[in-house]
């Protein structure tokens, strides 16, 4: 597209030419000033609706370049959302794996000291019999002196 400045200067010459053109033809008598004024007014009619096409054209390219960047940031925030619920979904996954394996480390852990209260049960059920063993030995040892 064109900068503005540009048609503003080619259309700035055109009008002058034109009111030049338009002073000549009355001076010359070819044409009434009525009919100059006239046709003046229908030049300067056609630039202002000139102006406009160009200033909306300007406009309607700003805003389809804003609409293709909102809809390239739509996409992106989509994507974004996408990715945000599959890790939504793997932190899921990996807490219930958290909390399973902890409640497997708790059963263990609590399984390992059932076992070492029962061998420790087990430990001194046989220490009594080994004391009661000293006992018998010793008795027996005091018995053949």
């Amino acid at each position: 597209m064109l900068a503005p400045s540009r048609p503003a200067a080619t259309a700035a010459a055109l009008g002058a030419l034109a009111l030049a053109v338009l002073v000549l033809l009355v001076l010359a008598g070819l044409i009434s000033f009525g009919e100059a004024a006239a046709a003046g007014g229908f030049v300067i009619s056609l630039a202002a609706l000139a102006f406009l096409v160009l200033a909306v054209r300007r406009i309607d390219g700003k805003a389809h370049r804003i609409d293709l960047r909102v809809k390239k940031y739509e996409a992106e925030l989509a994507r974004t959302t996408t990715a945000l619920r599959q890790i939504d979904s793997r932190l899921d996954k990996l807490v219930r794996s958290v909390e399973e394996s902890g409640a497997r480390r708790g059963d263990d852990i609590g399984a390992i000291l059932a076992s070492l209260g029962e061998d420790r049960v087990n430990a001194m059920a046989r220490a009594r019999e080994v004391e009661e063993l000293r006992e018998e030995v010793r008795a027996l040892s005091k018995d053949r002196v």
